[in-house]
């Protein structure tokens, strides 16, 4: 009997071994799920932030885009001669304008048809090419006198800080500018002058602006773009031209 009620109380009393392994499962399953759900949100936040990074690009190449029309605009609406100036290396960007006759030439030793604003090297090397032009009378663009217009619109602005504009292609000058002061020139007859600006986000993605010269509107690209060769052959003018005429009816 006493065997027996013992036997009876040994089944009757819970075992605390199998509870603590119960208890240390489900320990486990929470850790896992807990690292999970770090993964699932690290995971989360990477592809947020390189959305975000590329969102401040596309805007970047969008303040470009509108800086170009703006400056295409101002040129149409006051007769001045205007150009868009551009820090290549930084995020800086501004308008100037000026009444001088002012010609593009790209024999120029400025490369700028004239226009002040050099570093110490391209002045170094304007004032021997200036020497050769000298010494072979050949005739100088005249020096434009720009100056940034009045008024907060034409302020000095600013692209996000993690977006540089690292190459800008003209029609005046022979090769990309790729650091100093790069410039974009507009005219009173309601004319630009070809040109491609990219931008570089810090991830390394190149979005490229390209500026349609006749119209003053452009086209974003999500990728690195350099001007269109141009065959002079082709009848490119009436070719800019059908092109405006096509963006005067969208626009409509």
């Amino acid at each position: 009997m006493r065997v027996k009620a013992h036997r009876e109380r040994v089944r009757a009393t819970p075992r605390s071994g199998g509870a603590n392994a119960a208890s240390r499962g489900f320990t486990l399953i929470e850790i896992m799920i807990v690292v999970l759900l770090a993964s699932l949100m690290a995971t989360a936040a990477t592809v947020g932030f390189g959305a975000v990074r590329r969102g401040h690009l596309r805007s970047g190449a969008s303040h470009i885009a509108s800086a170009l029309r703006a400056s295409y605009v101002h040129a149409l609406t006051t007769g001045r001669t205007t150009r868009l100036v551009m820090v290549v290396g930084s995020n800086r960007f501004w308008i100037e304008d000026t009444d001088d006759a002012h010609v593009l030439d790209t024999a120029d030793p400025m490369h700028q048809g004239g226009a002040a604003g050099t570093t110490a090297e391209e002045a170094e090397i304007a004032a021997r090419r200036a020497a050769d032009n000298i010494s072979n009378q050949r005739p100088r663009a005249p020096r434009a006198e720009f100056a940034r217009p009045a008024g907060a619109r034409y302020r000095e602005r600013t692209l996000a800080e993690d977006v540089t504009i690292v190459r800008l292609y003209t029609e005046h000058a022979e090769e990309a500018r790729e650091e100093g002061n790069g410039h974009v020139y507009f005219w009173s007859g309601g004319v630009g002058e070809r040109a491609v600006v990219q931008l570089r986000g810090v991830s390394g993605e190149v979005y490229s602006v390209v500026l349609r010269p006749l119209t003053g509107h452009s086209q974003i690209v999500d990728r690195a773009v350099e001007p269109a060769a141009v065959d002079e052959s082709q009848g490119t003018d009436q070719v800019e031209v059908d092109a405006r005429d096509r963006d005067l009816q969208r626009a409509q």
